[in-house]
């Protein structure tokens, strides 16, 4: 079925169906709360015997992080569906990364929210922190997709130099090495800041975005397709589903229900649904997870500079 729909269109052949919605939903479900859970449980149980190691090794989330890309993988190369259409390409690449250094700027009006709850000594965690943050990310989201309707109307016909796209590139090497070269002179540098940088970038960034983005995002909008249409981007119910998906994702982050702890942290859903939505647009916005990948994943910078405080 997905060899038949076109990235541009992102329709099923037909018209999306009761039970074809309900399967995709069904999947999805499955896919992120009952095996990705069981193989990540595998995973820390062959590699250091228990499955709750305490304290958790440094290279701990490396190896449960490489899950968000061999799933996607499966669910895609393994059913033989079209990576095209599941945002897994480059096509536009050079085109993702200059609209995403141009939203970069707004982004950060997400690390001053951040920033705010440190200075006053709030916690996103809690009621107030977490709404201040939230009300950020719904000003950066706004922001950043006016900024792409202006700059970047017509996306998918702009053509990048080379020389500016290599520039950008090593614009964005440049950002991510910034908390590393400050680090130095402050004699802060550290294993610790190192594998936040790096894991924030390629595992939280783009293999959060491959999963949530790319996978699930895409196959909800096979079956429900995408009838809407806000600033040029056309989007779908898959974009809330998975949005409140991502969200619940992280109030996981305090609990495991599989071993009987549901102390969730359901105040770290409501930033986190606004981020989804925003990184779910950028994806429908590009037709790729190159974008939501880079923007999601520069969150490394405001994190590293954050250990420097």
């Amino acid at each position: 079925m997905s060899s038949e729909i076109t990235e541009e269109g992102m329709k099923a052949t037909n018209e999306p169906t009761f039970t074809g919605k309900l399967l995709a939903v069904t999947e999805v479900i499955i896919v992120r709360f009952v095996l990705y859970a069981f193989l990540a449980l595998g995973l820390l149980q062959l590699a250091y015997g228990t499955v709750d190691p305490t304290p958790i090794p440094i290279e701990a989330p490396y190896l449960i992080g490489i899950l968000w890309f061999l799933i996607p993988i499966l669910f895609i190369y393994g059913l033989r569906r079209d990576p095209a259409v599941y945002g897994i390409t480059v096509r536009r690449g050079p085109q993702c990364v200059s609209l995403v250094l141009d939203a970069f700027p707004f982004f950060i009006l997400t690390n001053v929210g951040f920033m705010i709850l440190v200075f006053m000594g709030w916690s996103y965690l809690e009621p107030l922190g977490a709404l201040i943050l939230t009300g950020f990310f719904i000003l950066a989201t706004l922001l950043i997709i006016n900024a792409i309707k202006k700059k970047h109307s017509e996306f998918e016909l702009e053509d990048i130099p080379k020389r500016k796209h290599v520039t950008n590139i090593f614009v964005i090497i440049g950002m991510l090495a910034l908390p590393i070269i400050l680090a130095l002179p402050l004699g802060k540098l550290s294993l610790t800041l190192v594998s936040v940088v790096v894991w924030q970038f390629f595992f939280s960034g783009f293999g959060e975005e491959i999963f949530f983005r790319g996978y699930i995002q895409s196959r909800l909008n096979v079956a429900f397709g995408r009838p809407y249409e806000w600033k040029g981007i056309q989007f779908g119910a898959g974009l809330f589903i998975t949005s409140a998906i991502f969200s619940i994702t992280h109030m996981l982050n305090t609990a495991n229900i599989w071993l009987g702890d549901f102390n969730l942290a359901w105040w770290w859903g409501s930033f986190t649904f606004v981020g989804g939505l925003l990184f779910g647009l950028l994806r429908e916005r590009t037709k790729s997870v190159v974008a939501p990948g880079l923007l999601h994943g520069l969150e490394a910078v405001g994190e590293g500079l954050a250990l420097l405080i």
